[in-house]
């Protein structure tokens, strides 16, 4: 961990009674970067992200926004936008009037207002009554409202849930455009495929603990390489790749409807076409096959770790 990281994290632990809710972790965020915090449900990123915004103190461990101690100086989370999983606002007030409440709160420029509801969607919208919104509509207005001040992090819980796939692509092209502008981004959420989308690094909780921390390639390409194999003969080529003539740097062998999936070390992909056309099997295509976070989460999380 480094003294320039915009957020450090130190041994975080969070107990409620009897039940250790997140059990000292550890990480640092640089700026520019957009992080992906996965787990399965109750693995406790919420409170996680909780205790950096300064919404609950930790049992243990210390957490540092802007190189300075959270519990000396909470000046700094004037520089933190939180989007929590479930937005609340004044449910008689217009979108508009919310924003300008809590713009005094914290405060920020309400001259910002108006840009920030064209920026998520809501300008035309504007004048309606919170309670009249969609859940689609209250998460954007909670974007707006994470928004709010120009933070230099964001941490958002679940920000794509509830939103249509114009609504999703909104988000992801706003979240680019933040991280270019050198914002950091904490992104919890069970869309997986959006974190695949979107993060270059994931990390992920699993009863309390941080059981992975890593670039997102690492999750997608370990050390194995999953490759798709056509051949002239695609049944001939599976009984020489899975008997005993198969080379020991092929893992295994899998058989599908129109083609084969070879696991193999990656320095040996040149190697199985040689071996192949060596035995008459002449390839119509080979490709190593892209991974999948949601295979990788599973495999993490499955275990008792």
């Amino acid at each position: 961990m480094t003294e320039s990281a915009l957020l450090r994290v130190e041994g975080l632990t969070k107990r409620f009674g009897d039940r250790l809710a997140v059990d000292g972790i550890s990480f640092s965020l640089q700026r520019g970067e957009l992080v992906g915090l996965l787990g399965p449900n109750g693995a406790g990123k919420t409170t996680t992200i909780s205790m950096i915004a300064g919404l609950i103190r930790p049992t243990a461990g210390r957490i540092f926004l802007l190189g300075r101690p959270l519990e000396e100086d909470r000046t700094t989370l004037r520089r933190v936008g939180l989007m929590p999983e479930v937005p609340s606002f004044y449910p008689y007030l217009n979108a508009r009037q919310n924003l300008e409440v809590m713009a005094r709160v914290y405060g920020a420029d309400p001259g910002e207002i108006d840009g920030l509801l064209e920026t998520v969607g809501l300008a035309e919208h504007a004048g309606r009554p919170f309670r009249t919104y969609s859940q689609g509509m209250r998460q954007m207005l909670s974007l707006a409202n994470a928004l709010l001040g120009d933070p230099e992090l964001l941490l958002l819980d679940e920000p794509t849930n509830g939103l249509d796939p114009l609504g999703q692509q909104r988000v992801h092209q706003l979240l680019r455009d933040l991280v270019a502008r050198g914002k950091t981004v904490l992104l919890s959420s069970h869309l997986l495929r959006d974190v695949q989308e979107l993060c270059q690094r994931v990390m992920i909780i699993h009863r309390g603990k941080l059981i992975e921390d890593s670039p997102i390639e690492r999750l997608l390409r370990p050390g194995e390489l999953r490759v798709l194999v056509r051949t002239v003969a695609d049944e001939r080529a599976f009984i020489l790749l899975s008997g005993p003539a198969r080379p020991e740097w092929i893992s295994s062998v899998d058989r599908h409807d129109d083609h084969l999936e070879v696991r193999l070390s990656p320095e040996h992909l040149p190697e199985l076409s040689a071996f192949l056309v060596q035995h008459g099997l002449y390839l119509r295509e080979l490709r190593p096959l892209e991974g999948d976070l949601v295979t990788a989460f599973f495999q993490l999380t499955s275990g008792t770790r």
